[in-house]
């Protein structure tokens, strides 16, 4: 907790020019997993050069992992940090409604991010898992729970296609393909965790110029309940138990329409709920829209519906409702987060409803910049209650109940410092929490509630290239 004051103390010489707000979410245009402020007048619709036009610092680097802001893309200044959040669905707005060319763009990135971490869990369990979190699954022990590298190409009209691939390793990436079935049981080939869980995103797809349609096929992340997989773009370290219970990635078809400027509709085909391979004989389906009706709020409504066990008949199928806010301008920030599911558990005696209600808010502040945005400070809390009626996600009938309070120091533009304390609790009388020896799903002495401390140090990378003129 003492890292501010030690940036503080040497990176901010007498002298130092005044911080400035982040670049405000409206002029961000989509870049994977950071985003990039647009010039004054720019068209959202594709990528930028993150190089200013004019003469960089000469002490900056070519390689910048967060592009400048329109202010530095102009004055050729150092950019100023924007604050970053889970850009591929609320800048995807931006980016699909508003294609078009500038004098200079770039349509590929590379990047790629390790993000290694210390989770202090106050119940000690003896097989080290933190029951629940699949972004930080391990806890005692020093670890890199993910580490990635990505490739994208973006549409733009000269060049209506896109492309993307991330490849992952660490304990989170097998978290997140644990539970993917294995159609036919012993008779199953070529599925499971073993062939999936280093494939972070794998897409392919064109743009319909004139229509602005943008259709693809493969693994995306998907837009339900706003945060990312990737813990770095998020405010807070720890994932929500909402999060947790959604899916963080769709395998199938995704198809997306504006309409005018601030409207983007969406329809999925996919193979199920957060499974790469399909549980059953029957896809899911998803579909849905983001709206930005002012400058630095989004809203976004989703429904998921389809069969997630192996009776395909609609009576059984699973149905969510997802709903979320965001609100960002300057240094303040808001979500708030409203989430409902059911199902008919046909395979059960007595064919119980299941259902689970889910709501969330997060505020976000950012208290220091120094250095032209190299040195920032962001403060964010958490506060979420989700209730697992017949434990269809988290096994266990329970009201769980979590808050987070969080520190964010980024260092550099490529290094981000985290810290953050969670507390948890859980109405099951058996307790839910894996507790020392208490480290299956059934033993004795779990317990109902969990503190924890998250200490995170997260290294990023990102690069455009591709330069293109607009031809004369």
């Amino acid at each position: 907790m003492f890292a501010p004051f030690v940036a503080l103390l040497l990176f901010a010489p007498a002298g130092s020019s005044p911080a400035r707000d982040p670049v405000h979410p409206a002029t961000r245009a989509y870049v994977g997993p950071r985003e990039v402020a647009l010039p004054p007048g720019a068209d959202p619709g594709v990528a930028v050069d993150p190089t200013p036009s004019s003469a960089p610092d000469p002490g900056a680097s070519t390689t910048p992992s967060t592009p400048p802001t329109a202010d530095a893309h102009h004055e050729g200044e150092r950019p100023s940090a924007p604050a970053m959040t889970r850009s591929a669905d609320e800048t995807l707005v931006r980016r699909v409604t508003r294609p078009g060319d500038s004098d200079v763009r770039r349509t590929w990135v590379v990047g790629g991010f390790v993000d290694a971490s210390y989770v202090i869990n106050s119940n000690s369990p003896d097989n080290h898992i933190n029951r629940g979190m699949g972004t930080a699954p391990r806890s005692g022990e020093f670890g890199v729970p993910l580490a990635v590298a990505y490739i994208r190409h973006d549409a733009d009209r000269r060049e209506p296609w896109f492309l993307e691939l991330a490849l992952q390793v660490g304990p989170a990436a097998t978290s997140l393909l644990a539970a993917d079935p294995q159609p036919g049981g012993d008779a199953s080939r070529l599925a499971g965790v073993n062939v999936w869980q280093h494939l972070g995103r794998a897409n392919a797809g064109i743009r319909i110029p004139r229509a602005r349609t943008e259709i693809g096929g493969g693994v995306f992340g998907t837009p339900i309940s706003y945060w990312s997989f990737w813990a770095k773009d998020n405010w807070t370290y720890s994932t929500p138990w909402h999060l947790n219970a959604v899916p963080y990635v769709l395998m199938g078809l995704r198809v997306l329409q504006p309409i005018g400027r601030k409207w983007l509709l969406q329809a999925w085909v996919h193979n199920g709920w957060a499974t790469y391979a399909d549980i059953n004989k029957a896809p899911s389906y998803l579909g849905g829209a983001i709206v930005e009706p002012v400058a630095g709020l989004h809203l976004g409504q989703f429904f998921h519906f389809g069969p997630e066990d192996t009776d395909i008949r609609a009576r059984a199928w699973r149905m969510l409702s997802d709903t979320w806010m965001a609100f960002e301008r300057g240094r303040f920030g808001l979500v708030a987060i409203a989430d409902v599911m059911r199902e008919r558990v046909t395979a059960q005696p007595g064919e119980p409803v299941a259902m689970y209600l889910a709501g969330a808010i997060s505020p976000r502040v950012r208290v220091l910049e120094r250095r032209g945005g190299r040195i920032a400070w962001w403060l964010a809390a958490r506060g979420e209650a989700f209730w697992d009626r017949h434990g269809r996600i988290y096994g266990v009938d329970q009201l769980m109940g979590s808050a987070v309070a969080s520190s964010d120091l980024r260092l550099f533009e490529f290094v981000q410092l985290r810290v953050e304390y969670r507390f948890d609790a859980s109405t099951a009388p058996q307790g839910f929490f894996y507790r020392g020896a208490a480290v299956h799903d059934s033993d004795g002495g779990l317990a109902q509630q969990q503190h924890a401390v998250y200490i995170a140090l997260i290294g990023t990378f990102e690069h455009w290239f591709g330069r293109r003129a607009r031809s004369k």
